[in-house]
C-alpha cells in the first residue's frame, strides 16, 4: 500500500484531521528530535506531560543529550508507515514502534507505543 505523499492542507500548513495527518506529526515529531528543535517537539509533545509546556522545555533538552550523532541523523529521516497506524476513532490514533522508522538506538532499546490525539486543530502525542 502506497501513502498518499499528501498529508497536509494547502492552507495553513496543519496536519489533516486524519491518521495520515497524525503520521505526518509523528514524523515532524521524530525529525524535530534529530534537529533539537524545543519548540515543535513540544508543541507536539507537551500534553504527554504532567507539568505541560513547562515540563517540556525543562526535560527535552536532556534528551536531545542522549543522542548520538547516528541516532539524530536516523531521527531525520523518520518515516511512519502508515499502513501501521491504528485509529481509535475520529481524534484519536495508536502509531506502534513497528511502524517507525529508522530508529535511533536509544528508542530502539526500549520500544514505545505512541497514542495521538486531535487537540485544538493539532495532533498531539498524549502518552
Amino acid at each position: 500500500m502506497t501513502a498518499s505523499p499528501v498529508t497536509k492542507p494547502a492552507t495553513g500548513g496543519a496536519a489533516a484531521h486524519t491518521p495520515d495527518g497524525a503520521a505526518s506529526t509523528m514524523e515532524d515529531y521524530h525529525h524535530a528530535l534529530g534537529a533539537k528543535d524545543l519548540e515543535t517537539v513540544c508543541r507536539i509533545t507537551a500534553p504527554a506531560f504532567d507539568g505541560g509546556m513547562k515540563e517540556c522545555r525543562t526535560l527535552t533538552p536532556m534528551q536531545f543529550g542522549m543522542f548520538s550523532e547516528d541516532d539524530l541523523k536516523k531521527l531525520k529521516a523518520t518515516r511512519v508507515d502508515r499502513a501501521k497506524v491504528q485509529s481509535k476513532g475520529p481524534d484519536k490514533v495508536v502509531v506502534p514502534p513497528g511502524a517507525i522508522a529508522p530508529q535511533a538506538a536509544m528508542m530502539a532499546a526500549d520500544p514505545k507505543t505512541f497514542t495521538m490525539a486531535w487537540r485544538d486543530g493539532a495532533w498531539v502525542i498524549v502518552d
